[in-house]
């Protein structure tokens, strides 16, 4: 519930997300290494989607760190054989 309750915060912390209906968070699927979480929110002119998603990534980003919330990223062994 952490990481639903930090998703919605970032969006409605985020300039230019609308505040006229709630972010909705969806926990989509388990991933390889991950959680797979969809956010769903409304903003006024797509013209500006990457300026805001950009945005809004730097703020949940911002928000897991301080709540000690960790991504993990794919680990792989890689094994040299001398022939």
């Amino acid at each position: 519930l952490l990481v639903k309750e930090l998703l919605i915060k970032a969006a409605k912390n985020t300039k230019d997300i609308l505040d006229t209906t709630e972010p909705i968070v969806y926990f989509v699927e388990f991933g390889e290494s991950a959680l797979n979480f969809n956010l769903v929110f409304n903003i006024a002119d797509s013209f500006f989607s990457i300026r805001i998603k950009s945005d809004l990534n730097f703020e949940i980003d911002r928000l897991f760190r301080e709540n000690n919330i960790n991504v993990p990223f794919p680990q792989r062994d890689v094994h040299i054989i001398n022939t």
